[in-house]
């Protein structure tokens, strides 16, 4: 089906993959790859560079001026924090900084059981998360952020979905026949475009579906399940990759004491209490691309809350979306919505 493939390495810090039946044009990849460029000049809180980091150094704030592309994963963080009261939250940045989640951070290949172990000890725990999404006002224009203080945004939760989401956008543009260099069609063209497992696909077909295997949360050299999705997006969240030892607790300042090190964290971080979310172990959300035009942002998102929120607080999101969902936790318990589309092998 997808005999023909572009990498772009270390792209938003994972590597992008788009799969296709038909080659992408050189000129197409290369607009691609600027893409990621303009995308991690202003998202990235790992580069010095970019319009977030910019924010985290203002020490009085100020009126940042974002591209228009932004303003959708703008309304979706405003959605989702609503949701959740407050659970969801692109401010997390700075609970993430003051665990240790930075560029320097070793990731350590713990099994997402033993990390449930660690919760109680996190009762010491102080977070200081000094601003909210909610008390960031959109003046000027909804991509326009004011703040009155430093800010550290992450918009890791959904950022990834929806970058997948804007290069589909860009496929399908050739594909319109707006081009003058057009040399697709939709009757021919069909693809995939993975973001770090962020999966959005685009089949001519509508019947056309691709098999994806889901990763087991104890132990990632093997699958609990294979999923068959059709056009719209499939994403995943797990705390059995991205983890690492507390090591240093000096982000904290006076707050650190009384705090244990050495504890584990992951970037599931609940923004409400600042403390990593253990109740789950891995999560997955189906979206299809005809319920609405960012499915691969939004099965992000939904993945990455069904750790922090109750899944009561996204029922409106997920009729909306015409969602699906799955997890597992620590005691290996699968929970799925009728209409996932995926077996898991303990069935």
């Amino acid at each position: 089906m997808f005999r023909n493939v572009v990498a772009i390495e270390r792209a938003l810090g994972t590597g992008i993959i788009i799969s296709s039946s038909v080659p992408i044009s050189q000129r197409v990849e290369q607009r691609i790859r600027d893409f990621v460029e303009e995308y991690e000049s202003v998202l990235s809180r790992f580069r010095a560079d970019s319009l977030v980091s910019r924010m985290a150094r203002a020490e009085h704030g100020g009126e940042f001026e974002f591209p228009t592309w932004v303003q959708p994963l703008f309304a979706l963080y405003s959605e989702f924090y609503a949701a959740t009261h407050g659970a969801f939250d692109a401010c997390i940045g700075a609970d993430l900084l003051a665990l240790g989640y930075n560029n320097s951070v070793q990731f350590v290949p713990e099994s997402a059981a033993s990390a449930s172990s660690n919760i109680g000890s996190w009762a010491n725990y102080r977070r200081a998360l000094p601003i909210t999404w909610a008390d960031i006002s959109q003046g000027g224009g909804s991509t326009t952020l004011c703040t009155n203080q430093p800010v550290q945004l992450d918009f890791g939760a959904a950022g990834k979905g929806y970058f997948a989401d804007l290069v589909t956008q860009i496929i399908k543009e050739e594909l319109s026949g707006d081009s003058p260099s057009n040399s697709y069609s939709h009757a021919d063209f069909d693809f995939l475009v993975n973001a770090g497992g962020d999966m959005r696909a685009c089949f001519s077909d509508e019947n056309s579906q691709i098999k994806v295997a889901l990763e087991n949360p104890f132990d990632t050299t093997q699958a609990v399940g294979v999923a068959s999705i059709a056009s719209g997006a499939l994403c995943a969240s797990s705390n059995a990759r991205r983890r690492w030892k507390v090591k240093d607790a000096s982000y904290l300042g006076k707050d650190a004491s009384g705090f244990e090190f050495n504890l584990i964290a992951t970037h599931l971080i609940n923004a409400l209490d600042g403390i990593p979310a253990c109740d789950l172990c891995a999560s997955w959300a189906y979206v299809p691309s005809k319920t609405c035009d960012f499915p691969t942002a939004y099965a992000d998102a939904i993945a990455s809350v069904l750790f922090v929120s109750k899944e009561s607080d996204l029922q409106k999101i997920v009729q909306t979306t015409s969602a699906e969902f799955a997890v597992i936790s620590p005691n290996h318990a699968l929970r799925k919505t009728r209409a996932f589309p995926a077996r898991f092998f303990a069935d």
